[in-house]
């Protein structure tokens, strides 16, 4: 008929003939999926509760999606055939998912997207639920008698943020996140690196940000922060990385967060650690073992367990649906298998090591062809009569400039992003090479200091493992302070220590708050030492010879109660304070202060009586060294050796 259009119909294909995407326990909401690959393929949820039954829906579908293979039934796993493409999204373990799939004889590909931002969020939550009690507090609350009476009890320990000490195992991208979020919130950042078994350190691409400090041990780092945070893998070198040894020397009222795997520390540890109160507070993510199913365990106030959910967030769980979709459209319209797609960090490291490795690889060779370029000239060189010595040595300084340029050509020739990352590298190496040679000249010193004061931030633990988190500075305050190498150059080195060990006045005077001192017996030379006459009971003060004052049960860290009353705090004890008790003994049972724990100095520090404010009779003759001083200028603790 005239006029009339026939309207042009696209070609719908048949959804029998499309392949099909089944989702198993992991998505049941299949809409995105359904819309991303219209016209494409198929997907459909298929519940485990059909697997065990006669659907053969399973069996014709192309893809299978999943959120972990081991979580799946025995059952449900022999019904996956090998000529599916099997990906696993967001697992747990990719290990164990691995080598069940190679047993199964299965392709299965991991898809998996960076989750540093979660745990750093995570660890931030769990730390200020701690410090400030909301989950004690929103507790009372909603009880009968959550309005009635006075909330001061759960309130007591609550601490503030500002000027504590965040301490981070490990280098990651959580690590460094967290690290960027505790600066936020006015706290000091210490971070330790993990090494593996050849000594190099995992993860190395990954920054911290400059006012974060490096800690050259393990020990210093618990012993210098108010909380700690692991965040390195679980390998063979980090099983039980905080085992009872290490954590011995944690600092007393210190918080322990964990939302990595339970095998990096200690359970049992940790859990006395709690029970004599050592450790403030404990958070976990996903705690394991029969030392954590305890009813009482879990319902300790400063105890939070989570069910392994640290690293989870809606927007995590869409990309990695988004990277599953792109995969599964490359697979069906290409006919490519895709390989593991997990974090954007991750791939760059893995690019990192293999262009290394390549570049390596080149400059060894160019190395040996440069040797044996040298080998041949001094084998011409004794060849040469006498006579020409002269033209021989402008022969080998013409080949060996030549050598040197052809080893420069072919750095030239390196990619840039290459040459960019090999010239921060070169940069802290030579860094690390210049802080282990020895200076003589002062100003030398100065200047490699300066130098290396961004590039290489480690800081030895008798810097600040005796610091507590209030003399530690703000990060605003780092920029503008002196570091030790300046305050070296502004006074000769020998000054200190004379202005230490020949002190004649009084010890009230000479002593102050931080410092740390040694206790010498005054009839024999031996040491008076805090240690535990018998496994497990309790700390007393005795005279023990064969110890030096670097033994942590020889040190004593001095508090001011007033113009001539002092404590000691012993380090071996954990921070208990020396007392009096009522059979006249010598001992360390108590953190708070008392009439018991307050002593007053009397005499010279060579010829000093300690005596108890309590008990007048109670006298302690000793001769008091001091081993480590408060700086005036960063309220620091350093060793005077």
């Amino acid at each position: 008929m005239a006029g009339s259009s026939l309207a042009v119909v696209p070609h719908q294909p048949d959804p029998s003939s499309l392949p099909l995407v089944v989702t198993l326990n992991c998505i049941e909401d299949c809409s995105l999926e359904q819309s991303s690959l219209a016209g494409v393929a198929s997907v459909e949820h298929v519940p485990l509760s059909r697997l065990a039954s006669s659907d053969r829906t399973i069996d014709s579908a192309s893809a299978v999606l999943l959120h972990s293979l081991a979580f799946l039934p025995r059952a449900a796993q022999r019904r996956l055939r090998p000529y599916q493409l099997v990906l696993c999204l967001g697992s747990a373990d990719r290990a164990v998912d691995s080598a069940l799939a190679a047993e199964l004889g299965l392709r299965l590909v991991h898809v998996d997207t960076s989750r540093a931002e979660e745990i750093a969020d995570t660890v931030m939550a769990l730390v200020l639920s701690l410090l400030r009690r909301t989950h004690l507090l929103a507790r009372h609350a909603l009880s009968a008698s959550g309005w009635l009476g006075s909330v001061q009890p759960l309130c007591r320990g609550m601490r503030r943020c500002r000027g504590l000490v965040l301490g981070i195992i490990g280098r990651s991208s959580s690590a460094k996140s967290l690290a960027t979020r505790g600066l936020a919130f006015k706290m000091s950042v210490l971070y330790f690196d993990v090494v593996d078994g050849n000594g190099k350190v995992l993860r190395p691409s990954v920054s911290f940000p400059a006012s974060a400090r490096r800690m050259e041990t393990l020990n210093d780092l618990l012993a210098a922060s108010d909380i700690v945070s692991l965040h390195c893998a679980l390998t063979n070198e980090t099983i039980q990385i905080l085992n009872a040894e290490c954590l011995q020397h944690i600092k007393p009222g210190a918080f322990l967060v964990n939302t990595g795997s339970c095998q990096l520390l200690d359970d049992c540890v940790v859990k006395q650690l709690l029970i004599d109160g050592t450790l403030a507070g404990c958070a976990l993510d996903g705690a394991e073992g029969p030392q954590w199913m305890e009813a009482w365990v879990r319902e300790m106030p400063n105890v939070l367990i989570l069910p392994r959910s640290a690293d989870y967030s809606e927007e995590v769980w869409m990309e990695i649906r988004e990277k599953a979709i792109s995969m599964l459209q490359t697979y069906f319209f290409d006919g490519i298998v895709p390989k593991d797609t997990v974090s954007d960090e991750e791939e760059e490291e893995s690019e990192i090591a293999e262009e290394d490795q390549k570049f390596d690889s080149r400059d060894r060779e160019s190395v040996l062809q440069v040797s044996s370029v040298a080998q041949v000239t001094d084998i011409i060189q004794l060849s040469r009569e006498s006579t020409q010595k002269v033209g021989t040595s402008q022969l080998e300084e013409s080949s060996n400039h030549n050598q040197g340029s052809g080893l420069s050509q072919n750095t030239v020739a390196r990619p840039e992003a290459r040459r960019s990352r090999s010239g921060k590298k070169a940069k802290k190496r030579h860094g690390r090479q210049k802080s282990g040679q020895k200076f003589d000249d002062p100003s030398a010193l100065g200047k490699e200091s300066a130098s290396n004061r961004e590039d290489d931030t480690a800081m030895s633990g008798t810097d600040q493992v005796l610091s507590s988190s209030s003399r530690f500075a703000s990060p605003e305050d780092s920029r503008s302070r002196k570091t030790p190498l300046d305050s070296m150059q502004d006074s000769t080195p020998s000054q200190p220590h004379k202005s230490i060990r020949n002190l004649s006045g009084r010890p009230g005077e000479l002593l102050k708050d931080g410092y740390v001192i040694a206790l010498y017996a005054k009839d024999h030379p031996a040491l008076h030492v805090s240690r535990q006459r018998v496994k497990g009971g309790g700390w007393f003060l005795d005279t023990i010879s064969n110890v030096t004052k670097r033994d942590p049960a020889a040190q004593f860290l001095v508090v001011l109660r007033g113009k001539e009353t002092i404590g000691l705090r012993s380090f071996a004890a954990g921070g208990k304070l020396l007392q009096i008790n009522r059979r006249m003994e010598f001992v360390f049972a108590s953190h708070s202060f008392d009439v018991w724990e307050s002593w007053t100095l009397e005499g010279s520090l060579d010829e000093c009586k300690l005596v108890n404010c309590r008990n007048p009779q109670a006298v302690l003759e000793v001769r008091i060294e001091i081993l480590a001083v408060v700086g005036d200028d960063d309220g620091i603790t350093r060793w005077i050796d």
